[in-house]
């Protein structure tokens, strides 16, 4: 009789581990199958959708009050060759999205932020085409931003990045959330994707509060970022950055520095600069730690999703493409078939993020100080 018990018993805890096991495997696993390829309005560079399992997001408020349960969808918008140009790599930058997003939640919102609502597909494809029109900034660029944008072009070209946008929880504390983009989404995209794995060809920027999170977190973490930029950054909600920067100028520099990018506009409600508010202040003090910074305030458009539709986004591209470029001219890389590159976390002078020439033109703006 004990015998016969024995064998069933046996067979349950069997089965108790082998289930154990199964949750274990399913859970462990870090990555998500691509969900979705699309091309945008038509656009040659496309968007893939993919999910990314999270242990830092196992799930997030939406609209309405409402969990909703992770993972949660990251828009890659790839080059129109990707396919086919087996190998070429491409540096990164990842867009941190606005107020408006992460008011939508994680799915409504969140990724699609600057995949579609603010066009980003389509302003690769304008600035691929080398030749801007009234048209490719919905009319609303003037006539010397005009000639200055395609004077950029044929001097230098627009050369093809990868842009990642994904969900942003808000709020001014940003730990968690740098956790869940640095240790999940970043090494999802460097495993999945040719990238170059190195703070030279990594970016971060972001729109109105995106902005200002962009800004921190590329201060607390510059061995991952090598070039940060912001869009109408919103320093009026988000007070504390100025500090947060402060207090991260000696990280910044042992990492090698950081190259920033400030556009605004001169429409902008959360536009500071023109009356010398925190954002002016903010970026004196990065001039004056020595950091490169490139300023335009445009005069044709205010705040809105102007980021990437219009001159501000056309302008944040093509100077985080010019600086990946110049890193990888500098390092042999794409030149005859990319050669393996390893990161570091201690700097040498050759790993310091280099100005673009783009910084030279941008001084013929208005609005540039």
């Amino acid at each position: 009789m004990k015998a016969a018990l024995r064998i069933p018993l046996i067979l349950i805890a069997l089965a108790i581990i082998f289930a154990g096991l199964s949750q274990a495997a399913v859970k462990e696993e870090p990555w998500s199958e691509i969900e979705a390829r699309t091309k945008f309005l038509r656009t040659k560079h496309y968007i893939e959708v993919v999910r990314v399992h999270s242990n830092v997001y196992k799930s997030a408020r939406a609209k309405g009050g409402q969990d909703v349960p992770g993972p949660f969808p990251v828009h890659v918008m790839l080059p129109e060759n990707y396919e086919t140009d087996v190998n070429r790599r491409y540096g990164v930058v990842y867009l941190l999205g606005g107020k408006s997003g992460w008011d939508n939640g994680p799915e409504l919102g969140g990724a699609t932020y600057w995949s579609v609502w603010c066009k980003t597909p389509l302003v690769m494809d304008n600035l691929k085409s080398g030749n801007l029109t009234p048209a490719s900034f919905q009319e609303n660029v003037n006539d010397r931003e005009l000639r200055m944008f395609n004077q950029w072009l044929r001097e230098n070209p627009y050369d093809d990045i990868i842009a990642v946008s994904l969900w942003n929880p808000g709020g001014g504390a940003t730990g968690q959330y740098e956790k869940y983009l640095i240790e999940e989404v970043i090494p999802f995209i460097d495993t999945h994707y040719r990238t170059v794995p190195d703070r030279r060809f990594r970016g971060i920027d972001g729109a109105c509060a995106g902005a200002a999170q962009a800004i921190m977190i590329s201060a607390r973490r510059p061995d991952i970022f090598g070039y940060a930029g912001g869009q109408q950054t919103d320093l009026g909600s988000y007070p504390m950055v100025p500090d947060v920067w402060r207090s991260n100028v000696a990280r910044i520099k042992k990492a090698g520095g950081i190259v920033y990018n400030i556009n605004t506009n001169t429409k902008d409600g959360c536009n500071t600069y023109s009356n010398r508010g925190r954002l002016y202040e903010l970026v004196e003090d990065m001039k004056a730690a020595g950091f490169p910074v490139t300023v335009n305030v445009f005069e044709s458009c205010g705040h809105g999703y102007c980021a990437y539709r219009y001159p501000n986004g056309h302008q944040a591209l093509y100077w985080f493409s010019r600086q990946f470029s110049n890193n990888m001219k500098a390092l042999g890389i794409n030149q005859n078939l990319a050669p393996a590159i390893a990161s570091t976390n201690s700097p040498t002078d050759s790993q310091k993020p280099q100005q673009a020439s783009v910084e030279k033109d941008n001084r013929r703006l208005p609005g540039l100080w």
